[in-house]
């Protein structure tokens, strides 16, 4: 058996967006008449690449658990002190 050598592999440049940009290039060039959306049983589209462009402007994000107006559950802690 032999042990692959990974070292000749590129990686390339880390970008500050994580490559996202490169992904919507690559699932452009797969669907070219439209990324498909994957559908919850609620009937909620779920896009296959979330970015960090897709949190600008919500208004909740800035909350945090425990304090009002309660988005993020009632405790701080959550669950994580329960001992199951």
């Amino acid at each position: 058996m032999n042990i692959p050598d990974f070292s000749g592999i590129a990686l390339g440049v880390p970008s500050a967006d994580g490559g996202a940009d490169e992904w919507r290039t690559a699932l452009k060039d797969m669907f070219p008449t439209g990324i498909p959306h994957w559908e919850t049983p609620e009937g909620i589209a779920v896009k296959p690449l979330y970015t960090g462009r897709d949190l600008e402007g919500l208004d909740f994000l800035g909350t945090y658990p425990g304090v009002a107006p309660y988005l993020r559950g009632p405790y701080p802690t959550m669950y994580v002190n329960q001992p199951w």
